[in-house]
This record gives structure tokens, C-alpha cells and sequence, in this order.
């Protein structure tokens, strides 16, 4: 017998007055037709013509004339099949069974394959993956892990602030200059549970316009939603116009419900109305708060020791020109902050829905430093509850227990160098010591049952 795998090789020819036989002698192996081959092999005759001259497909005739009655073994075609590599083979299926269902075993087996190279091959499963970004000129660049570049959005502002801002402010909260937070202007993470990063983008420029705008993509670049900072709003006789700017944004569990949220901060440009809005992943608003003043920092955290989640926002009132910490409970952000002069409060928005609001000690130094109020620019919640709460321009801490209330003054060397000066230059009298940090501990003052109150620290 020939080579079954060679083409152009032949058997001697049984007697043609005898059915071909297999080895094994059972006629059940023997293929009699270019049809039936075709049928067995589940192709149409051309191919498995073109199969024997190009591939050596073991096709057998009763004459060396290419004309000739031709018949076939199924075994052979099987080892034939088995030694072939080419893909075009691939959907007949190996099991050694023709049709539809050994296409589906070899779909089956390709998708399994091509999961575990997923999942085992990091280049299959990154190629596509947004992980870093650079600023090209008016336009913000998504790139894998490797740096190659998958898409880009076009600002269209060509004083777009460039790539070594937003480094500083990319992903998450950081401890800028003079302890002021440096809030996220742009991250990239999974904020929908999609497994696939969105990205959330704030367009910020040189000029400070064109600020008000808090972008998201999603992994391939299509536009998501957009948030929208500010709206016009009255304080007593005022109309403030919509010309706002995002100042940052946190992405997390703020309000303790398992799922993420954003909290976007923006401010008036160029007044002191403050906008605080809580969004849901999709960009709806949750909640929307007003403050008489800038806020600079945020945090989430359970600060009253009752093991939930409170969010806490801190910075400057303008109304009582003092540094304010204020506390919400559940998520519930809504309203605007208790002020006393009509030229400070909204009516339009009503009551805040702050469980807590504390304004922070002033003094007279604070007056000879020429300060309109002291924010507390910087704080961080104590585990099992309570807080510090530093201040900007003299950089004192104050912590408060899990009741709010001011336990301990800490004085910087930086605030003993400035009250120092003031003494000097016989502007203040009176030496630091435990009776002045008592006295600015003292002087807090607790919004309650709609009036200020202070309170003795209890022990």
C-alpha cells in the first residue's frame, strides 16, 4: 500500500469484480464516492478534491487515471485529520464524528481556550485596559499599562493646566502645599461595577474659566455623563452667577451603603459660596449642600463612635469669619448652612441637614495677622471615634472627642514663631501656656435647636 498521507500515491488495484475492503477486512470503514467522502468529511466535493492535490488526502482509485473510481478508508482520514494542523481543519471535529455537533465541540474548546489565555497571557487581558493618561496639548490621552494609546478626548481649551498638575492630582487625596489637600482632578478606576475602569476627568485652565465640568468615560472613551457645577443662587439681596469651579472630587463609600459615591467640591469664582454635591455612579445627584464659604477637605468616617459612617466636611464661614467642621449622618447632604446675616443665607435652599456644625475659636492675633477667618483646612478621624481638625494660616490642632467637643490645643512651632512676632512688635500681650490653649478650647461654638451654643469639654 502507498503512503496515505502522500499525494499521487496508489495501491495495486484489488479485483474490480470485488468490493474494496479495509485493512481490518469491514466493509463499515470503506468510502465508495467522492459524495460519501464529502459527506463523511462534511465539506462539498470541490474542497475534498482540492484537499487530495493540495493537502495529500488519502483518496484511493481502481486506476491511475486522476478520472478513475475512487473510494476511500474512514480510518485513514481520521489519522490524516489527526496529523494536519492547519486551521482550516480545525472545525472537523477530532472525536472521530462528522456534522454539527463537532463544530460546536471545537467552538466549545476555542472559547475555553481563548478564556484561559485571558486570564493566564496578561497582554490579551491589559491590551485594551485604561491604566495611565497623558495631557497632549488641549486634550486628555488614555493609555494601557504598556503606554500605548487608546483613545483621546479633545478639550478644546487650549490653556488646558498640563500634565505635571494633574499628576498631582490624580487618583486620590493627597497632602498639598501648606497641608491644603490636593484634591483628584482625575482617576481611573471601576466606579460601576463593570470590571472595566471609567474615567473621571475635570477640565481646569490656566485662566481658571471652563472649570465647572466633571466628565466620565468609560473604558473604550464614550461620554457617560457629565456633572455640571454650580447654579445661579440669591444670598439676601445678591444674585451669584453660575460661574463655578470644581475644586476636587472623592470617589468611596461615603455614606456607609456598600456602594461608591462622589463627592465633588466647587467654589464661586470669584465669591464665597461653596457647593458640596454627593453624585451616584451614573452621575445623578444624591445630595447638594451649600456653604457660606470655601470647604477644603473631606472625610468619611465613623467620628461619633456609634459604628457608622458619618461624612465630615471642614473649612472657613465667611458669615462668622471662623474655621467651621460640619457633620453629616446617612448621606443626607442637603440644604445650606445656619447663618445669622441675611447676606449669607438662601432661603430658596432651606435648612441644612448637618447633624453637627461647629465654628473654631477666633482671637485677637487672628485680627493682627489680617485674617478673615481661620479655615481648618486639614483633619483626620481618630479609630473608635473623634477627630483633629488643623488650622490653615496658623496651623493649630485642635482634637474633639467622639461628642465634638475640644479636648486638647496643640500649638505649632510655626504659630509660637508668629504669636512670638506679634508680641515683639507689642500688638498682643500675654505668654503662651496652658491658660491660652484653654481659652481657645473654650471658645467653640455648637449650632443647636437653631442658635449657637458653647460647651464645657466634659472628661
Amino acid at each position: 500500500m502507498g503512503d496515505p498521507r502522500g499525494m499521487g500515491h496508489y495501491i495495486s488495484p484489488p479485483n474490480e469484480r470485488q468490493s474494496p475492503m479495509a485493512p481490518d477486512g469491514k466493509k463499515e470503514n470503506l468510502l465508495t464516492s467522492w459524495k460519501e467522502i464529502a459527506v463523511y468529511l462534511d465539506r462539498d466535493v470541490r474542497t475534498c478534491i482540492r484537499w487530495e492535490k493540495k493537502f495529500g488526502l488519502p483518496v484511493h482509485r481502481l486506476d491511475k487515471d486522476s478520472k478513475a473510481k475512487v473510494f476511500a478508508y474512514k480510518d485513514e482520514i481520521d489519522r490524516w485529520l489527526r496529523d494536519r494542523s492547519a486551521p482550516e481543519f480545525l472545525d472537523r471535529k477530532w472525536a472521530l464524528s462528522g456534522g454539527q455537533g463537532g463544530r460546536l465541540l471545537v467552538i466549545l474548546i476555542l472559547l475555553i481556550l481563548a478564556g484561559a489565555g485571558y486570564f493566564l497571557i496578561p497582554g490579551l487581558r491589559t491590551n485594551n485596559i485604561p491604566a495611565a493618561f497623558h495631557i497632549r496639548g488641549t486634550s486628555l490621552v488614555i493609555t494601557n499599562a504598556r503606554g500605548t494609546e487608546l483613545w483621546r478626548y479633545d478639550t478644546g481649551l487650549p490653556d488646558l493646566k498640563g500634565e505635571v498638575f494633574y499628576r498631582e492630582h490624580f487618583q486620590d487625596k493627597k497632602r498639598g502645599a501648606d497641608y491644603v489637600p490636593a484634591w483628584p482632578l482625575i482617576s481611573i478606576r471601576d466606579i460601576n461595577g463593570d470590571r472595566r475602569p471609567e474615567i473621571l476627568f475635570s477640565t481646569q485652565t490656566a485662566s481658571e474659566l471652563n472649570e465647572s465640568l466633571l466628565l466620565c468615560f468609560n473604558s473604550k472613551g464614550r461620554e457617560l455623563w457629565r456633572f455640571a457645577a454650580g447654579r445661579e443662587l440669591a444670598f439676601g439681596d445678591k444674585v451669584y452667577r453660575r460661574e463655578y469651579r470644581i475644586f476636587g472630587f472623592d470617589v468611596g463609600d461615603h455614606d456607609g451603603d456598600g456602594k461608591l459615591e462622589i463627592l465633588v467640591i466647587s467654589f464661586h469664582k470669584p465669591d464665597w459660596p461653596c457647593q458640596v454635591a454627593l453624585l451616584d455612579t451614573s452621575g445623578g445627584v444624591k445630595g447638594e449642600y451649600w456653604n457660606a464659604g470655601y470647604l477644603m477637605d473631606a472625610m468619611s468616617g465613623d467620628v461619633d463612635g456609634d459604628g457608622k459612617k458619618e461624612i465630615v466636611l471642614s473649612g472657613v464661614n465667611n458669615g462668622y469669619r471662623r474655621g467651621c467642621v460640619i457633620v453629616f449622618k446617612d448621606g443626607n447632604v442637603h440644604g445650606s448652612s445656619p447663618q445669622d446675616q441675611t447676606a449669607y443665607r438662601n432661603a430658596s435652599v432651606g435648612p441644612g441637614t448637618q447633624s453637627d456644625y461647629i465654628l473654631f475659636p477666633t482671637a485677637d492675633f487672628h485680627v493682627f495677622l489680617g485674617q478673615q477667618g481661620d479655615p481648618i483646612n486639614h483633619l483626620w478621624i481618630h479609630e473608635g471615634g473623634g477627630m483633629t481638625g488643623m488650622t490653615y494660616d496658623t496651623q493649630i490642632y485642635f482634637d474633639l472627642n467622639p461628642r465634638l467637643e475640644c479636648t486638647s490645643v496643640t500649638l505649632s512651632n510655626y504659630f509660637r514663631n508668629l504669636y512670638e512676632r506679634l508680641v515683639q512688635e507689642g500688638k498682643i500681650h500675654g505668654p503662651l501656656g496652658k491658660d491660652f490653649e484653654k481659652k481657645l478650647a473654650e471658645d467653640f461654638l455648637y449650632y443647636e435647636r437653631g442658635s449657637w451654643i458653647k460647651k464645657t469639654p466634659s472628661q
